[in-house]
């Protein structure tokens, strides 16, 4: 068996898509659906942006000749100093300044601190569903942070004049560079009246235009959320889902030729044959033509005369395939016969329109003659409307056998030596005979004739039989002297399978 991966190259991932894209889109839709939703009945909220400039005031020490601490980078300055939005106390001197307002809880929740990229500006962003409060809270803050960052800025400076006065008391007796010292809290008072440690760069404005919601980006993230979540399950379902959808899937997964692919809408009919009974479509036909040309290439070595169709279980499109593939070799002008090998569940008389019996397992008991069995339908006009020979002669006809009368042992008449007997007349007789036999995983029935055809066609019908059936069936076959083997998807919709052709015709 083949053991390939699932998914191996792009086409796979595409068929999976193509297969579900239906699933696909209606999660994606839902998600964006609700996205859409949800932001419509949202708040609008207004965002309002005040800004701070820090400076480090060691530069000022610098010019003045006092020996400062290192200095910071402005970005290091203002991440340091954006620290000061989120304190407690702001968010208290701020309520106050509003005069209660708005409770310091939430400016706590509505303001925060952004730092404006490589520079020393801290922007202080405040929301807020009314514009103005926005504005107000942004302004607040900004005004109460800087009063704070200068005040701490203030208080350092004095601790430094307070040690400095201090070393001048404790040397001064012994006369221990006083003037100099003396000279740097001057120095230190001065950048204490004149430096700008922080600064309201610019006051927050009454916002125009709502940041949220916004419909339009929502959707559109729903959206891209949907398809994440969509691929997701899309392929854990593909994964999951053990039944065989295409002509590749089949050729990948039990390594025989595929011979043909034959439609949903076929299923049912009966090829190129009328006879009162509703035919074929001209496409559906044309499948079976494929089907007949493909069968002579099926084995390099020798023609085949006698081929069985079979399935895996039961609906599967097997009578319909051997009803095709016969009408149309009847049509290329090919002595063809139709055998119902299927004894427990015949079908080909209701699907004809001819009588039921005697047939097959008449013949089989000795209760009839091969002349009482034989019986013939003409390949009506309107299935002959292509070019060349099968446009030609329009009064072929195809001979079929019943399954005749049913009978308690079905299995034990077709692996009888009087079967064998008949198998070797028949193929004798006829350029070639398509026995249409019983599922091989519901009863042995088929399994008795294999070794005594030419070859065996399995029918797979997509998005219905398993890998596991399909597994299982090939390996029945397989444990019986093996005749050459092709297999046939049936049952496929448009859509359904690849654009390009699985068809192979090649010797074993």
């Amino acid at each position: 068996m083949n053991e390939a991966p699932r998914y191996a190259t792009l086409r796979d991932y595409l068929n999976v898509l193509r297969r579900q894209r239906w699933l696909l889109a209606s999660i994606i839709v839902a998600f964006a659906g609700a996205a859409f939703v949800i932001s419509e009945t949202q708040a609008e909220t207004y965002e309002a942006e005040a800004s701070l400039s820090f400076r480090d005031i060691g530069r000022d020490l610098n010019l003045l000749g006092t020996v400062a601490p290192p200095q910071f980078a402005p970005e290091q300055l203002a991440a340091e100093n954006a620290q000061l939005i989120d304190r407690p106390g702001i968010a208290r001197r701020a309520s106050a300044r509003l005069d209660g307002a708005v409770s310091p809880d939430e400016i706590q929740s509505d303001v925060s601190a952004q730092v404006g990229g490589p520079s020393n500006l801290v922007n202080v962003l405040a929301r807020s569903e009314d514009p103005a409060t926005a504005a107000e809270m942004a302004n607040a803050v900004a005004i109460e942070a800087s009063r704070l960052a200068r005040r701490t800025e203030a208080r350092r400076i004095d601790r430094a004049i307070e040690t400095l006065r201090r070393e001048i008391e404790a040397d001064g007796a012994a006369g221990l560079s006083s003037g100099q010292l003396r000279d740097q809290i001057a120095q230190l008072a001065t950048v204490k009246t004149i430096a700008q440690p922080v600064r309201v760069a610019e006051l927050a404005e009454v916002p125009t235009a709502a940041v949220s919601p916004r419909p339009l980006r929502s959707t559109f993230l729903g959206g891209l959320l949907g398809l994440a979540l969509g691929l997701l399950v899309v392929f854990a379902r593909d994964s999951l889902d053990r039944r065989l959808r295409s002509a590749h899937d089949v050729h990948e997964e039990l390594g025989l030729p595929v011979l043909g692919k034959i439609s949903n809408s076929a299923l049912g009919m009966s090829g190129f044959v009328r006879n009162g009974r509703p035919g074929a479509a001209d496409t559906d036909l044309e499948a079976f033509r494929m089907l007949r040309t493909n069968l002579e290439f099926l084995d390099s070595e020798q023609q085949i005369r006698t081929i069985l169709i079979t399935s895996g279980l039961p609906e599967e499109g097997k009578s319909t395939v051997a009803l095709g593939l016969a009408s149309a070799a009847a049509v290329a002008g090919r002595r063809t016969l139709l055998v119902e090998c299927d004894l427990r569940r015949p079908s080909l008389a209701d699907r004809l329109g001819i009588r039921r019996d005697p047939g097959l397992s008449d013949y089989l008991l000795g209760t009839a003659s091969p002349a009482e069995i034989l019986q013939t339908v003409p390949i009506a006009e309107a299935g002959a409307n292509g070019h060349g020979p099968e446009g030609a002669e329009r009064q072929r006809r195809l001979v079929c056998i019943t399954a005749g009368k049913r009978t308690p042992q079905p299995a034990e008449l077709l692996g009888s030596a009087r079967c064998r007997g008949f198998l070797s007349n028949v193929t004798d007789a006829y350029d070639l005979v398509v026995i249409d036999t019983s599922p091989l995983l519901s009863v042995v029935d088929a399994l008795e004739l294999v070794p005594h055809v030419d070859g065996v066609i399995v029918c797979v019908r997509a998005a219905q039989t398993t890998r596991e059936e399909a597994k299982a069936a090939k390996a029945a076959l397989e444990r019986l002297p093996s005749p050459s083997m092709g297999a046939v998807v049936t049952g496929i919709r448009p859509g359904d399978d690849e654009t390009y052709d699985y068809y192979y015709a090649y010797g074993r």
